[in-house]
């Protein structure tokens, strides 16, 4: 294998950390792959989750081998226990156990298409099994040694084996196969073999065991490596095989070779893996770590490939995936693919000609190992910069294949002859198109990389910016906050662009780089996007690895549709989307449905005739829409396309439609409806539906509330009536006594309840003489019966002789008090005061008359007319499910003014008007009752009042500070659970409070009535805020206190408030990382803080109290603090025997430069570990890699346990913990899943 030509690293994408993996297997269609360990444990991940899914214990010692069924939901795996086992991932579980080797097992692989299992041993044998009959159908003998691999062909009959005994065999199936077909009772296995499979050639050339032998996917090609250090490559003919090539760039023992594509893939106890080119013959990568190589697997269609080593296993890719491109005028595509002879090629594709016509511009040099990164083309001069990004270099192309080179990094033109790039110092070199330099400018920022920007602009990423940049002023014209951006789209007027980073698009302006909208993916990874082809601009396409998405310019989002494999879009127009897929092959008419895309579009845009096609057209409808229309406040848009009556009375009372809201109640008939309708009908005066609504509840209540409305309506008589219907309620009928001004119904009462003298005043003050009296002797009566007690026994006569005289003396002042004070305020009450005179109000209050919109009237209209099937011409969209609309949609017969005739009705002759604005006094002779409005009336309806202050927090903002500010504590409960899955929201009360009260401000006017409450907004309308970053920072500094002083509890509870405090912290753009840190930097100390005060129930017990001293050294503290723990640890390990753990700790210790007496400790400790070991085994590695569970305070070993967390601040526990509260925060859940925190702006309603 000629020259080498080492290009860029590999491009990572997973990596694991655990113990050593012998086995690996990618799954054919899902992104997992298949991890089998040196301790015997399989694992399986989610590689593109980075999720542990499931663990796999019950072989006994190292699983060599492992490999997925083809499209069956099982993996087989064979160990160093001699035993074969076959697993369904989907009932977690092993189905059934194949024994029969005498050895350990290497390798194991299932067959294509036959029910075949291959297994390779230590024993020398190869066997055939089959997994339907759990039997051995055939064992294959002839290898002297260790047999280290073995596998099927992926299409012929042939097996390979390698073995230590330095040879490499090929086996032909072929009888086996026919003798299955022929007689499928075969018999079971046979020891000595059989003539059924047969050894068809012997391939010898390694000079030492051979480790690792397999077949080319489609060429009839064997790679092979060995303890030689060197990979050969052999061909096979019908009659013979020879060797064609050998590789010996390994240091060490090969251990896994196979092939990848058009490339063989090695790797080796060297710690390097190496990828080489068979097409060039050249080596185009190499990876070199530390850890030892053992096994590879590849998986072509997602152009991945996995090594295990010592430590873990590594996913990477060769290159990426994404063409190099150039979109010109939005009509003429360029873009790099591979000819099937492998030479790469422009290609251009003009979507301006009718069905489109593509052609192959040039060949590119053949001289690169690696795809280009970018493209970019000058239509005035007709030349390409083709980047490389594995050289930093870039050709100068010219139609006809010449090409000039030169050394920079991302160039791209900006203007008619010019085009610019960084050096290594990250200068912006300006070169012309003879490819000369002709000026070299300032770095600007922090500024990596550039991409094309129209009109003499370039934009260059930085860290955390990207800017627009001018190189012809040289000066920035706009700047963003945009952080590891990747590619960068823009919309066909260049109004907009779009940065798309791994897991987030930010939309920008031209002009100035202003934000429009964030796009955030929690899961998934973003492979492109493109703008629509409107003018404005009003969608964003883009594409992530499995489905196809939209994002309109307000934030909304949806998907649009699933994909098989991620596509790179180009250009979306109507429907059709044209994309290039990891092949770099064009499709340009690919159909999409946008339905609910362009419903959204035509709503938002108050477009209502665009908005009745679609509804009309579209069949598919349902509760996504009617979600979307509530949130976006259209309930009565809403309320047309809903079938769920309590949706429907929801939407109704929302909207203000009370008729419907009836109708809705009586099919519902409960009482928490009708007294919703109650209350609503109120609001809008709408006193006889309000009347009726309260009727049907029956309850007392309901009955109170109705006799307030009647007695402010003026409706004496209905009062007394409901008050007769609450007979056993005194209370409530001397309340509507004294409201109606019915005094004989409120004497009656009185005397009823015992209270004479009230109600003898109450008679005085009416003149009612003879009752006043009546009542003065029963008042007199009563209070001398209340004074008596009831006669004593002869017995008991002389002791209680003074007690009675007593009793009889105070009974007479009383009586005698009573009498003065009834007769003062009868003489002070004169003649009682006449009731006001009051006119019932037999009719609902007025209301302003207005026209219904058009778009209502049509939608009801047309909601529930069949829909016609043969004027199809809208896809259907989504979940959406409910009727469609008529296309003669009527409009409403007005004019201008309102309904048709009412502006002739008025007298507006010229002679009737006034100089100026002047108005005649023809109304002075209406009576009142021509200005009332009848209740017969259909098109009048209430005003609907301004939204209140704390709505627009609540609709102007997504943090829950906001809503707590607003007192709508629900809504902000609920946005935590969503964003932070918050558990327990009791200790977040005070904070809640501390919001509101912030916001709220209260001033009395009067005792009588209420409080005039001040309401304190910015600017943006959202509530003042309270809590800032710099409390936050000011709790910390007060738990550094605590921590140096050694007051553990009082730092524990300061780090929880901080942490229970930042739930409701907003922090800014450039605060959003601190606030971060500040929050894992609490969690750190809140959780080695409660591990030390769990510690102090350990102290009987020695050993586990030194593992959690040591356990207390691994959280991330301050590093003066971290001077301290170590300390504090190696003395408590010391005392308690441990000295080698101790030792390891000392060590630790003198990185952080103690005092000189603690160094000298150390160092003390650390001689005395090196004779003197531990008094019992720990549970602690310091070497390996573990976090300690905050339910148990065990450690959880990297690779052998993944942990849960706590859905707020990220507190690791054992699975087991699943849905229980999280003991450092309070407030999280451990193990949710949640959709992370809001964005950090948000901006005010419109």
């Amino acid at each position: 294998m000629a020259s080498e030509n080492q290009g860029a690293g590999i491009l990572m994408k997973f990596e694991t950390r655990s113990n050593r993996v012998k086995g690996l297997s990618f799954h054919p269609k899902r992104p997992w792959i298949l991890a089998t360990l040196h301790t015997g444990v399989i694992q399986l991940w989610d590689f593109r989750m980075n999720t542990l899914i499931d663990r796999y214990e019950e072989h006994v010692g190292p699983v060599r081998g492992v490999d997925f069924h083809s499209h069956q939901p099982l993996f087989v795996s064979g160990g160093d226990d001699y035993d074969i086992k076959v697993w369904n991932y989907k009932l977690k579980r092993c189905l059934f156990t194949l024994s029969g080797h005498m050895d350990y097992v290497r390798t194991v692989q299932f067959h294509l298409s036959e029910p075949w299992i291959l297994s390779a041993s230590d024993d020398q044998t190869i066997r055939i099994w089959n997994w339907q009959g759990r039997s051995c159908m055939s064992s294959l003998t002839g290898h002297n040694n260790y047999v280290m691999s073995a596998f099927f062909h992926p299409r012929k009959d042939l097996v390979v084996s390698a073995s230590l005994d330095h040879m490499i065999r090929i086996w032909d199936l072929y009888g086996l196969k026919a003798r299955r077909t022929n007689n499928s009772n075969y018999p079971g296995q046979e020891i000595f073999g059989n003539n059924d499979v047969q050894v068809k050639f012997i391939l010898e050339g390694h000079e030492r065991p051979v480790n690792y032998a397999s077949f080319h996917p489609t060429k009839n090609l064997v790679v092979s490596g060995s303890d030689d250090n060197s990979v050969k490559v052999w061909r096979i003919d019908e009659d013979r095989v020879y060797e064609v090539n050998t590789c010996n760039k390994h240091v060490s023992n090969v251990t896994c070779v196979m092939y990848f594509k058009d490339y063989i893939i090695s790797n080796s106890e060297d710690g390097s893996i190496y990828v080489f080119d068979t097409k060039t013959s050249t080596y185009t990568q190499t990876c070199h770590r530390s850890d030892r190589f053992w096994v590879l697997a590849v998986q072509p269609e997602r152009n991945l490939i996995a090594a295990g080593h010592d430590n873990g296993m590594i996913i990477f890719k060769l290159e990426r995936e994404r063409p190099a491109m150039h979109l010109v005028d939005n009509t003429n595509l360029f873009w790099v693919a591979t000819s099937p002879s492998g030479e790469r090629q422009i290609q251009t594709y003009d979507f301006s000609k009718a069905g489109g016509i593509q052609s192959t511009v040039c060949a590119l040099p053949g001289k690169h190992t690696h795809s280009p990164r970018s493209i970019c083309y000058n239509r005035d001069e007709d030349k390409f910069l083709v980047y490389y990004a594995d050289s930093a270099s870039y050709d100068l192309v010219v139609k006809g294949d010449r090409f000039q080179q030169g050394y920079c990094t991302t160039p791209v033109w900006f203007s008619r002859n010019k085009f610019a790039g960084l050096n290594s110092a990250k200068s912006i070199i300006v070169t012309n198109s003879q490819n000369t330099t002709v000026a070299s400018l300032d770095p600007v920022g922090s500024g990596d990389e550039i991409f094309w920007a129209p009109q003499g602009t370039i934009l260059l990423r930085g860290e955390e910016e990207l800017y627009l940049y001018d190189p012809q002023h040289k000066r920035v014209t706009g700047k963003a906050p945009v952080a590891k951006c990747k590619s960068v789209v823009w919309s066909s007027d260049f109004s907009k662009l779009a940065a798309v980073s791994k897991r987030s698009i930010v939309v920008l302006s031209k002009k100035g780089l202003k934000h429009v909208c964030t796009v955030h993916e929690n899961s998934a990874i973003i492979k492109s996007a493109c703008f629509d082809e409107g003018p404005a601009a009003t969608t964003l396409i883009y594409c992530t690895h499995n489905h196809l998405k939209y994002c309109l310019m307000n934030g909304d989002t949806g998907t649009i549709k699933t994909l098989s494999s991620p596509l790179y879009l180009v250009k979306v127009v109507n429907d059709e989307v044209a994309y290039i897929d990891r092949e770099g092959n064009l499709t340009t008419n690919m159909k999409i449905d946008t339905s609910e895309l362009r419903f959204k579009l035509a709503l938002l845009g108050e477009k209502w005739g665009d908005l009745l096609k679609i509804v009309s057209k579209t069949k598919a409808h349902g509760q996504a829409l009617v979600s979307y229309l509530q949130q976006r406040g259209f309930h009565e848009v809403a309320m047309c396309f809903v079938k769920d009556v309590k949706i429907k009375f929801d939407l109704a009372i929302q909207c203000g439609d009370l008729k419907e809201a009836q109708g809705c109640a009586e099919q519902i008939n409960e009482e928490s409806c009708w007294t919703r309708l109650a209350e609503s009908a109120m609001n809008y005066g709408k006193v006889e539906m309000a009347t009726a609504a309260l009727s049907k509840t029956g309850s007392a209540a309901a009955h109170q509330k109705l006799s307030f409305e009647h007695f402010v309506l003026g409706n004496d008589e209905k009062c007394r009536d409901f008050a007769d219907m609450q007979r056993a309620d005194l209370g409530f009928r001397f309340q509507m006594a004294t409201l109606t001004g019915d005094f004989e119904s409120r004497i009656k009462l009185l005397e009823e309840a015992g209270q004479f003298t009230l109600a003898h005043q109450v008679a005085i003050r009416h003149g009612l003489t003879e009752k006043a009296s009546s009542l003065l002797k029963a008042a007199g009566k009563s209070i001398m019966d209340a004074m008596s007690m009831p006669a004593a026994d002869d017995e008991e006569e002389e002791e209680l002789e003074d007690l009675v005289a007593t009793r009889n003396r105070m009974a007479m002042r009383a009586k005698e008090k009573a009498f003065e004070v009834t007769n003062r305020m009868a003489e002070m009450s004169g003649t009682p005061l006449p009731m006001l005179k009051k006119t019932p109000i037999a009719t609902d209050w007025p209301m302003t008359r207005i026209s219904e919109s058009h778009v209502m009237m049509a939608l009801k209209k047309g909601v529930n007319v069949e829909h016609n099937d043969a004027d199809e011409d809208v896809a259907v969209g989504g979940a959406w499910d409910v009727g469609g609309l008529d296309d003669d949609l009527e409009e409403p017969k007005q004019d201008g003014w309102g309904e048709e005739g009412a502006v002739d009705d008025l007298d507006m002759d010229g002679d009737d008007m006034g100089g100026g604005w002047a108005v005649q006094d023809d109304l002075i002779g209406l009576d009142a009752e021509d200005l009332m409005v009848g209740k017969g009336d259909k098109d009048i309806q209430m005003p609907n009042p301004g939204r209140p202050t704390t709505r627009l927090w609540v609709d102007g903002s997504r943090h829950a500070c906001d809503h707590a500010a607003a007192g709508n504590f629900e809504s902000a409960m609920r946005l935590l659970k969503t964003h932070y899955g918050i558990l327990d929201f009791a200790p977040l009360k005070p904070y809640f409070l501390q919001c509101y009260a912030a916001a709220n401000g209260s001033m009395p006017v009067s005792t009588a009535l209420p409080p005039h409450v001040a309401y304190q907004s910015t600017p943006d309308r959202l509530p003042i805020r309270s809590l800032f970053l710099s409390t936050l920072q000011e709790k910390c500094k007060q738990g550094n206190t605590f921590t140096t002083y050694g007051k553990f509890a009082d730092a524990k509870n300061t780090f929880q408030q901080v942490l229970q405090m930042a739930v409701l912290l907003v922090a800014s753009a450039s605060d959003i990382l601190e606030k971060n840190d500040l929050i894992k930097k609490a969690r750190n100390y809140a959780s080695a803080f409660s591990l030390q005060l769990a510690r102090a129930e350990f102290e009987s017990k020695p050993a586990r109290s030194a593992e959690m001293a040591a356990y207390f050294t691994h959280y991330d503290l301050d590093p003066g603090h971290m001077g301290l723990v170590l300390k504090f640890a190696m003395h408590e390990t010391w005392k308690r025997q441990f000295v080698r753990t101790s030792g390891a700790i000392a060590r630790r210790l003198l990185d952080y430069n103690p005092e000189a007496k603690v160094a000298a400790q150390a160092k003390k400790v650390m001689m005395t570990a090196e004779t003197k070991d531990d008094a019992a085994k720990l549970d602690y590695d310091s070497r390996n890699p573990f976090e300690v569970c905050v339910k148990t305070w065990v450690p959880m070993y990297l690779g052998s346990t993944n942990p849960i967390r706590c859905s707020y601040c990220g507190a690791p526990a054992l699975p087991k913990f699943s849905g229980e509260l999280c003991p450092i925060c309070w407030v999280g859940e451990m193990g949710k899943e949640v959709t992370g925190q809001p964005p950090v702006a948000a901006s005010g309603p419109n």
